[in-house]
């Protein structure tokens, strides 16, 4: 178990500390802010493609061996990217250490799968999900420290270290899995299933900056749905696919998929909304956001392996519910937000959605794995992951949009732009001219205050109103949660 989650922790915490350390890679190699990007953006395209490897890799070679494999591409990509001299350099070690580290959760968790019973897959995949949770949330504040004590390069050398240890402990640890050498690659359905992952994300990445409307994200968005279609043409004839769509017959493993992408609406909208909020409308660095942010992680962290215990003995079905609940309530709670809130009104709803959270990644984690047999823990792991980060990508892009045309709507509604240019309230051009700024000079000083206060109320509103429509969206999970019947397939 500790060597299983030792890769996709290693992962997540790379994967969450670039991110930081993005304004010290601009300036080490002289770049813009869009050609940066892509040391994130490859990254994502990367993992995407690497992850349907996972169940065939898994039966051809075994499962053990797809491990070390993936550990050991995505320890090279680190040094790598450590030693890289130029940006291109550094995207090329980033899509190489993404198409190991893509695979290393499904992998690892199609191990846990094949390693424990049926009756004990629930603390394990609690157990095993404390890493899944904890990483992202130490990633920036290492990634920080990394960055400013040494530079960014040591996020990947101390990656570096820390892969060929993990590779060594794996290979003494680790039993190789059963080989299947018969099975076929399926080619074609891997190229259009690719096709369709990488024209769909960058069409989801690009679209909110872009404009939806843009022609080359129209082409983007005909590409990817032409690829899908063919791509479910081919897999219906195909003997051994590369994704089988027969694992869909199975109602557990179709709610539980659903219940996946219900969740990354609940987690990942909240995550992009609240950093944007703390910073923008009331005003707080970076490090305090990260501390604010960090109650949610650590409540799943320590919620899992509890509700994994509570999965083996009572069943999937009732947890999930309850956590939907207090997912729902908790973005309920940002409904209230605005630039006025106190601490507690941002850490109160944290607490909650961590809990929530945690009642249903385990439950529904554990009814997607014992809905498959054995030797299709491989496909259905990475379904489930890959699944959840569409969806993720969608939900940003999504709330990326209406971010700004709520707050338009929301500025308009307060009729900002007709009081702008009425003489502004008198308690504002007195406090003013008591600064010491002369009648000219201090209505315009008093309109940017009331410029700032209105916009920062129309932020505050739009955000209200996104979370509204989040808590709506995670509910609509309760319909599937109600369908899970927790069979277990030896």
């Amino acid at each position: 178990m500790a060597v299983v989650m030792t890769g996709p922790f290693l992962a997540l915490l790379e994967g969450s500390s670039v991110n930081v350390a993005l304004p010290s890679i601009m300036t080490t190699f002289g770049v813009s802010i869009n050609q940066v990007k892509w040391v994130s953006t490859a990254f994502m395209l990367a993992t995407a493609v690497g992850m349907p490897l996972t169940g065939w890799m898994g039966r051809r070679i075994g499962l053990g061996r797809t491990f070390l494999l993936e550990m050991l591409i995505f320890t090279s990509g680190s040094a790598l990217a450590a030693i890289s001299w130029n940006l291109d350099v550094l995207v090329v070690a980033r899509v190489v250490e993404a198409i190991g580290a893509g695979s290393l959760m499904p992998t690892s968790l199609a191990i846990v799968t094949s390693i424990f019973p049926p009756t004990q897959r629930g603390k394990a995949i609690g157990i095993w999900g404390i890493g899944f949770m904890l990483a992202p949330a130490l990633g920036p504040t290492f990634g920080g420290f990394l960055t400013e004590w040494f530079e960014w390069r040591a996020i990947f050398g101390v990656n570096l270290l820390l892969g060929i240890g993990s590779i060594l402990i794996a290979a003494a640890v680790l039993e190789r899995g059963e080989m299947d050498r018969t099975i076929p690659f399926d080619w074609k359905g891997y190229l259009t299933l690719s096709l369709f992952l990488v024209a769909g994300l960058l069409t989801l990445d690009q679209g909110r900056e872009l404009g939806w409307d843009d022609p080359r994200v129209l082409l983007g968005a005909a590409l990817s749905l032409g690829s899908f279609a063919i791509f479910l043409a081919l897999a219906v004839d195909e003997a051994h696919p590369i994704l089988p769509l027969r694992l869909f017959r199975n109602l557990d493993f179709s709610m539980a998929t659903w219940l996946g992408m219900t969740r990354a609406v609940g987690l990942f909208g909240s995550l992009f909304l609240l950093p944007v909020f703390l910073q923008h409308v009331q005003g707080l660095d970076p490090i305090t956001t990260g501390i604010l942010m960090m109650p949610a992680p650590l409540m799943v962290a320590a919620t899992m392996p509890v509700a994994g215990i509570l999965t083996d003995r009572f069943g999937p079905r009732w947890l999930t519910i309850a956590g939907i609940l207090l997912v729902g309530y908790s973005l309920y709670q940002y409904a209230d937000l605005d630039a006025m809130s106190s601490r507690w009104a941002l850490i109160y709803p944290q607490i909650w959605r961590g809990i929530g959270m945690g009642m249903i990644n385990t439950p529904v984690s554990t009814a997607a794995m014992n809905a498959v047999e054995r030797k299709d823990a491989g496909h259905a792991s990475w379904i489930i992951t890959l699944t959840r980060m569409i969806t993720a990508s969608a939900v940003i892009a999504l709330v990326g949009t209406l971010l700004p045309s709520l707050r338009r709507v929301e500025m308009d509604r307060l009729g900002a732009a007709l009081s702008l240019h009425r003489t502004p309230p008198r308690e504002l051009l007195d406090r003013a001219l008591m600064m010491g700024y002369g009648p000219t000079k201090s209505a315009r000083v008093a309109r940017g205050v009331l410029l700032r206060h209105v916009s920062n109320q129309a932020n505050a509103l739009a955000f209200q109103r996104i979370h509204m429509g989040l808590a709506l969206a995670v509910l609509t999970g309760l319909l599937p949660a109600s369908l899970l019947s927790g069979k277990r397939v030896e």
